[in-house]
């Protein structure tokens, strides 16, 4: 049998456990792998993504992955920003130098790129302090830490 979307259950990326994930972007990447069993690629589902994106009359919220954190026991730790009067937010939460969870509010500009840094487990390295500093340097830690280097001939 080969399905995807929101009749399935896949894996979380993150925690392993069992999740329906009905959204367009894992329903996506499930029928890749389901289409690639189908023509007889050997071929497994890593995990799925936790996602969620809401529209509250016109404030767009989004969150991804492990969004509520980590134990600091579990080497968690997390930075907000928030900018009440423009009505935007920010959470990012981490383990150890890892990209593990993301909340936005009000600021939908470039989300794709906290998908990316939190789906590839992107190591921050130094760019970890940087975020902790200003959350909102996440497309420069993207660039910095997940582009490959070319030397031009």
């Amino acid at each position: 049998v080969y399905a995807a979307g929101d009749v399935t259950e896949a894996p979380d990326l993150l925690t392993g456990e069992n999740i329906v994930s009905a959204i367009q972007p894992n329903a996506a990447d499930q029928g890749r792998i389901a289409a690639l069993g189908m023509a007889g690629r050997k071929v497994e589902l890593p995990g799925v993504l936790p996602i969620n994106v809401l529209d509250t009359l016109g404030l767009i919220s989004v969150s991804f992955g492990q969004w509520w954190g980590e134990t600091p026991e579990n080497d968690g730790s997390g930075v907000e920003l928030a900018d009440e009067g423009l009505w935007r937010y920010l959470s990012l939460q981490f383990q150890g130098d890892v990209l593990i969870g993301a909340t936005a509010i009000g600021r939908t500009d470039q989300v794709g790129v906290l998908r990316g840094l939190i789906q590839n487990r992107t190591p921050l390295g130094k760019w970890k302090d940087v975020l902790m500093d200003n959350p909102t340097r996440f497309v420069d830690a993207y660039i910095a830490t997940s582009q490959p280097v070319s030397i031009a001939a």
